[in-house]
C-alpha cells in the first residue's frame, strides 16, 4: 500500500455484529463499499473481524481489529487493516449516532 494514502470511512453494525459501510481516499476517484464480518464476539464495535472491499475492480480481504484508544474513555477507536500478519492501514474512529466514522492511512 502507499504511504501517501490518506482516507475517511463509517461503519454500521448489524444486529449480527457484522459492519458495512464506505470509504474513500485520496488515490480514488469514488467512494466504495466496505462489509467485514465479525470473528467471535464483538461488543459496541471493538473485536476482530475479515473485511472485503474492492480497489480499480479487484478484490481485496484482510483482518480488521477495532480496539479502545489507549488512554480514552470509550470514545476513540484505534482499527487496524492486516493481511498475512503484515499493517497494510491504521485508523482512528468515534461514535456518532451509532455509526463509526473515522480516517484511515496506508503504511
Amino acid at each position: 500500500m502507499s504511504n501517501n494514502l490518506i482516507g475517511r470511512f463509517y461503519f454500521k453494525q448489524t444486529s449480527n455484529g457484522n459492519l458495512i459501510g464506505e470509504f474513500s481516499n485520496n488515490l480514488s476517484d469514488g467512494i466504495a463499499t466496505e462489509s467485514a464480518d465479525s470473528i467471535g464476539k464483538t461488543n459496541n464495535y471493538i473485536g476482530d473481524y475479515n473485511s472485503t472491499w474492492q480497489e480499480n475492480g479487484e478484490r481485496r480481504f484482510s483482518n480488521l481489529k477495532i480496539s479502545q484508544k489507549a488512554g480514552t474513555s470509550n470514545t476513540i477507536f484505534t482499527l487496524e487493516w492486516t493481511d498475512n500478519g503484515r499493517q497494510i492501514f491504521l485508523g482512528e474512529g468515534m461514535l456518532c449516532d451509532n455509526i463509526l466514522i473515522g480516517d484511515y492511512r496506508g503504511v
